[in-house]
């Protein structure tokens, strides 16, 4: 089955150069703290004031918190680069966030259902779809930031490069069965961090880690 290219590819397209090289200069952890906090936002659902930039607002706003936290993060409190870069640009991103819908409704209130008087939601199945990837992205990358080294990369190549293993074995010098022998453990260990059970490799245990072999 064929996967859908990450919606932060397209997005990226809509920044400008200048924000979009300071996004680059971060380490490569934090940008993908920085797309993931962002795609949490539901960048496709825009309050009023924000119509044409709303998406270049949020990234604005996550790239600034990045360096912030990238100066603050200190790698002996146990905690990854990714996820302390996740929580800082969360909660930035929350505070900006709710200031401006808090703004926009008071510009305009939003309609409420007359039995209840909760505020009537329009949701948009295609932005679901896009936020629901985002998010399985996330935990995916959280957990190969959590195996580190090389197994690391070998997942990021064949589950978002969507290299063939012929083509990761190629890259590594080794041959296609040591990859695929590898790719085993990598998976399971992804597949339990996201709590699934019975998938293709899920009966190996006692991976730890970071380990290579």
């Amino acid at each position: 089955m064929s996967r859908k290219p990450p919606p932060h590819l397209k997005w990226l397209r809509r920044l400008p150069k200048d924000l979009q090289q300071a996004l680059r200069d971060l380490p490569e952890p934090l940008q993908d703290a920085v797309h993931d906090a962002v795609a949490a936002r539901n960048p496709l659902c825009r309050p009023r004031l924000y119509t044409q930039d709303w998406l270049e607002e949020l990234y604005h706003e996550a790239i600034s918190a990045a360096w912030e936290a990238q100066q603050h993060y200190d790698s002996g409190r146990g905690c990854s680069l990714y996820r302390w870069g996740l929580r800082v640009i969360g909660q930035r991103l929350q505070v900006f966030c709710d200031g401006v819908w808090a703004a926009a409704r008071r510009e305009c209130d939003y309609p409420c259902d007359e039995e209840t008087g909760e505020e009537v939601e329009f949701p948009d199945p295609c932005a679901t779809d896009e936020i629901e990837e985002s998010l399985l992205e996330s935990v995916v990358r959280e957990a190969l930031q959590e195996l580190g080294g090389l197994d690391a990369q070998i997942g990021v190549w064949y589950l978002f490069e969507e290299l063939s293993e012929r083509e990761i074995a190629k890259r590594l010098g080794v041959s296609q069965p040591a990859v695929s022998k590898r790719l085993k453990g990598i998976l399971a260990y992804v597949w339990r961090h996201m709590g699934v059970e019975g998938m293709e490799g899920g009966g190996q245990k006692g991976r730890k880690r970071g380990q290579t072999g």
